[in-house]
């Protein structure tokens, strides 16, 4: 069954209301959704996620991965991944050695010619 954002988040994402709890939520609900082969409806609840605490670069993280295993090495990922770096500046939370892997792995998609 698809998932639908409750209506309370979509008026925060339109407003540009920030709200970390919401997005807590949605990271934890993401996962479970990835973890049971639903990555479509995982990385909507990461973006989601990202629109509500755009300092929560654990959402960015996932919705990089999940954009990663639907539309492989493309524009798209790139571009995901890049998010999720700029977002990890900005969250203390985020270990220096998982960038540190994440820009890795960026140098090696912008190589690839069809990213």
């Amino acid at each position: 069954m698809a998932w639908a954002p409750r209506l309370s988040h979509l008026i925060k994402i339109l407003l540009r209301r920030r709200d970390p709890a919401a997005a807590e939520g949605l990271f934890l609900e993401g996962s479970i959704e990835f973890e049971n082969g639903d990555a479509e409806t995982a990385r909507l609840m990461f973006l989601y996620g990202t629109r509500l605490d755009p300092d929560m670069a654990g959402n960015f993280y996932n919705l990089a991965v999940a954009t990663e295993k639907l539309d492989g090495n493309s524009p798209r990922t790139l571009a995901a991944w890049e998010a999720y770096l700029a977002a990890a500046e900005r969250d203390p939370r985020q270990p220096q050695e998982t960038r540190n892997k994440v820009r890795e792995h960026v140098r090696t998609l912008k190589a690839d010619p069809r990213t």
